[in-house]
């Protein structure tokens, strides 16, 4: 797949990349605005898809059914605050051992996994 990387891109990844938020798109574009007005809505929209794509930015699916974006791409999983919605990254849970469990047990090809825990954070116990 032969991509191109425009300066729009460019900065939809960086700014994304600076969020720890998990945003939706939404909020990515309200960011992205911060840094250069000049890039739309539609323009946000459509490279966030293309990064994703790419490899470059995780698509988080939740069970609220919005997506949300994660600039790490790096093995982690999320937790999920059931009353605030606020994605948080656990980076001390092992994806790698579950994968190497679900193959041992099945026959499928993993590639990759992504795991979404859900319950209630600190702030709203």
């Amino acid at each position: 797949m032969n991509t191109r990387n425009t300066r729009q891109k460019g900065i939809v990844l960086e700014t994304l990349c600076e969020m720890s938020t998990h945003p939706i798109v939404s909020e990515l574009y309200e960011a992205v605005q911060m840094k250069d007005a000049s890039i739309g809505q539609a323009t946000v929209y459509r490279n966030i898809s293309k990064l994703v794509e790419e490899g470059k930015v995780r698509k988080v699916l939740t069970t609220d059914g919005i997506d949300h974006y994660d600039g790490d791409c790096s093995n982690h999983s999320h937790f999920m605050c059931n009353i605030c919605h606020k994605l948080y990254d656990l980076y001390d849970v092992d994806t790698d051992i579950l994968i190497s469990k679900a193959k041992k047990n099945h026959s499928f090809s993993i590639s990759n996994a992504s795991v979404l825990f859900e319950g209630i954070c600190d702030k709203c116990k």
